[in-house]
């Protein structure tokens, strides 16, 4: 198999197969190895000799029916001079979000606007200290609100760059939110 072409991110990566369309393509870890030193974010590359299988695992960046897999043959070719947009989003609208049973195993890219924020949250999970935040999000349009839950370093880059840039104003890109029920939100 041979692919046009594929925008590198961070884990997991998407792969444009067409207008508007991605597909997941993960590299195992006992290959991680081969290709660490032929990919960096930000690049485009044409990709030859990859294993396709259905798209039946936990979690599902895209809702594509197939997955790609390296393998060791794959061959990795940089594109010098590409017009593939970088990084791709594929925002699902509040109203689907808030009216689709939670599938937590779908991954999702979320675009809002701030309008609250929770305090830090600390617990201890089987003994290790766990942190939250608890931010509010108003869709673009106005009208629907969305809870969303950041956790870790998410939660603690987030209230750094609010206390770093007192605007009156965010808009947040989250992508590959889990759409999952957290303490009844």
């Amino acid at each position: 198999m041979k692919l046009a072409a594929a925008t590198v991110a961070t884990t997991p990566p998407r792969i444009a197969t067409g207008p508007g369309g991605h597909i997941q393509c993960t590299v195992k870890s006992i290959h991680v190895y081969l290709f660490e030193n032929s990919i960096n974010e930000g690049n485009v590359y044409m990709l030859e000799n990859l294993s396709v299988t259905l798209n039946s695992g936990k979690y599902k960046p895209t809702m594509h029916e197939f997955r790609m897999f390296f393998k060791r043959e794959t061959r990795v070719t940089l594109v010098e001079d590409s017009s593939i947009p970088l990084y791709g989003f594929s925002f699902v609208p509040f109203v689907e979000i808030l009216n689709e049973t939670k599938d937590d195993r779908r991954l999702v890219d979320v675009l809002g606007v701030v309008t609250g924020k929770g305090n830090l949250i600390e617990f201890k999970k089987e003994g290790k200290p766990c942190n939250y935040v608890v931010i509010e999000l108003e869709n673009i349009e106005g009208g629907l609100k969305l809870r969303c839950t950041l956790w870790e370093d998410y939660a603690f880059m987030f209230l750094k760059h609010l206390e770093d840039h007192p605007y009156e104003s965010y808009v947040v890109v989250l992508q590959f939110a889990k759409m999952k029920n957290f303490k009844g939100f």
